[in-house]
């Protein structure tokens, strides 16, 4: 008897921690990035009811997030079977065929689910974030895949029937964010009121613009709103670590820590903090900690610390490798305009194409000028610190592209042509000098940076490309010998050598050597080669002959007795 009580007990208890935990519960955790708890919440329940179909559709969102799309699909799928006008489910459905790039199927089960939760006042508001959500969570500059208007479109319809719901403004301004209409973000976050998440993607959106007052109050306001909001905790660690305020950072951490899913993912910070301390190969020996711990399935920010940790260590394969492993997992939510620029310091080495893609994708990831030039120039100091050159050259003339109106044409050389000619694209940085020549025809250095780009790619001066750019240094230098003299020197001697060696007049050789002494007669490369080619050629000898046999003459016998 006391044995079957026992037992009656258990399953009591389990029923009411089963109607205990909420929906909302797993939402909580869902939003403060707590996969682990949110998948636990949504799986008791429906474990405990399996036609509680708005859990079903958080579920699949929970699987969505953590990289199980498959994992989603088959629960969307075997939940239609059974009831196939859910229209949470038919949703979710949709943001799977959204992520399949199938978007007349999406659009025919958003259609389905809108007319399934009509009532006496229209759509369910809900159901219609449900959508909003489906076309907005996987769309990415990179990608598009989702219709924002369409979005935004029904978002609007949902917050006019539900306008105290913080969700629905949540999806709203990020569908804006994600349109590049950072006001009108904004102002939907705001609407969201008191609401955490909404507060944590403001913070966000201000970090994009470099408005860090705007970040810490939002962040700051998002824990007040939820002490356990997780993603606070972490960005303000990351924005004290970064000022190396290791004591705040470490207190963060810990908090972060605290309210977090336990798991290895949470080495991330320490490895983050090696990476800072410019601890490399501790820092990568943690981030593949992470990795074995997850099974080769981390969160993609991993990736993201290894692709810079392997910069640092010089180790651009590896650095490569790990930033397009980051590209292919991360979501529209993990990206910003950085990781592009990662991606062309990493994987651009002799890829131009590859560099100029990327860095157009980063910064089209804002649409404000001056915030672009800020994210370009932050790019080309990190690019110039690490020396690297082409990465450099190619920001640079972003810059002066977007600033064209206002661009000093100086900046086409110093800042341009001679960072791409020392990243080894020639071809590229002769056309900038040529580009400068147009505008500036008698200052040497358009030409001095062409000549020297061609003679890089006509290395044997078989083709003379150089040729015409060095006369031109010749000649523009020859008006003020004192201060080019140097230019003059290289540019008598690369006329000299061509003319020796490819046109073989001598003549003019020696006429260029004597005017590159002009500039510095006691130059004693020029004195070489004026004596090898001042000594005579002695005159050919003529070739060999057989000798003609001499003639011979005999005396007649005399006649004389």
């Amino acid at each position: 008897m006391k044995k079957s009580a026992i037992v009656l007990g258990l399953a009591a208890l389990f029923s009411l921690n089963a109607i205990a935990q909420t929906v909302q519960e797993g939402v909580s955790n869902y939003y403060a990035q707590r996969y682990q708890s949110a998948r636990a919440v949504f799986e008791k329940l429906t474990a405990a009811n399996p036609n509680n179909l708005e859990a079903v559709y958080w579920l699949g969102q929970t699987l969505i997030d953590q990289g199980d799309v498959a994992g989603a699909k088959a629960l969307y799928s075997r939940t239609l079977a059974t009831n196939g006008n859910a229209p949470w489910v038919l949703a979710g459905m949709g943001h799977i065929n959204i992520i399949e790039g199938k978007s007349a199927e999406a659009r025919a089960q958003f259609d389905q689910a809108i007319a399934a939760s009509k009532g006496k006042k229209g759509p369910d508001p809900l159901i219609l974030n449900a959508i909003g959500r489906a076309n907005v969570q996987p769309y990415t500059d990179e990608k598009r895949i989702g219709d924002l208007d369409y979005a935004i479109a029904r978002l609007n319809e949902a917050a006019q029937a539900a306008p105290t719901n913080p969700d629905i403004f949540l999806t709203l301004g990020n569908a804006y964010r994600k349109k590049h209409i950072g006001g009108d973000a904004i102002q939907a976050y705001r609407k969201a009121g008191n609401f955490a998440p909404a507060l944590y993607r403001a913070a966000m959106l201000w970090s994009s613009q470099r408005n860090t007052d705007a970040v810490v109050e939002n962040l700051n306001s998002a824990i007040a709103a939820d002490p356990r909001f997780a993603p606070a905790f972490f960005e303000l660690y990351y924005l004290n670590l970064y000022k190396k305020d290791f004591a705040a950072a470490s207190g963060f951490a810990d908090k972060y820590i605290a309210v977090a899913d336990q798991s290895v993912e949470n080495l991330y910070l320490k490895a983050q903090t090696e990476f800072v301390q410019e601890k490399y190969p501790e820092a990568i020996a943690t981030a593949n900690q992470i990795i074995s711990g997850t099974q080769n399935n981390p969160r993609p920010r991993v990736y993201r610390l290894l692709a810079n940790s392997y910069l640092k260590t010089k180790d651009t394969t590896s650095a490569c490798t790990n930033s397009n492993l980051f590209l292919a997992k991360a979501s529209g939510e993990d990206l910003i305009s950085m990781d592009y620029l990662l991606h062309a310091r990493a994987c651009g080495s002799g890829n131009p194409d590859l560099i100029r893609a990327d860095i157009m994708k980063a910064v089209g990831m804002d649409s404000v000028l001056s915030r672009q030039i800020a994210t370009l120039n932050e790019a080309i100091e990190d690019a110039r610190v690490n020396n690297f050159k082409l990465l450099e050259g190619e920001l640079r003339l972003m810059s002066y592209t977007l600033r064209a109106a206002t661009a000093d044409k100086g900046e086409l050389i110093s800042y341009i042509a001679v960072p791409l000619y020392l990243g080894g694209n020639y071809v590229k940085a002769d056309s900038i000098a040529q580009v400068y020549i147009a505008a500036a025809p008698d200052s040497i250095h358009g030409y001095y940076w062409s000549a020297l780009a061609r003679t890089s790619i006509d290395t044997n001066m078989s083709q003379g490309l150089a040729i015409p750019m060095w006369d031109k240094v010749l000649t523009v230098a020859e008006t003020s010998k004192e201060r080019y003299a140097s230019q003059g020197v290289r540019a008598a001697t690369s006329l000299a050598v061509y003319h020796n060696n490819i046109k073989t007049d001598r003549p003019t050789a020696l006429g260029y050597v004597t005017r590159g002494l002009a500039f510095d007669p006691a130059n004693a490369n020029l004195l070489s080669i004026q004596k090898a080619l001042s000594v005579k050629q002695a005159p050919a000898k003529p070739a060999k002959t057989e000798a003609k046999p001499k003639a011979t003459t005999t005396k007649p016998k005399s006649t004389r007795k």
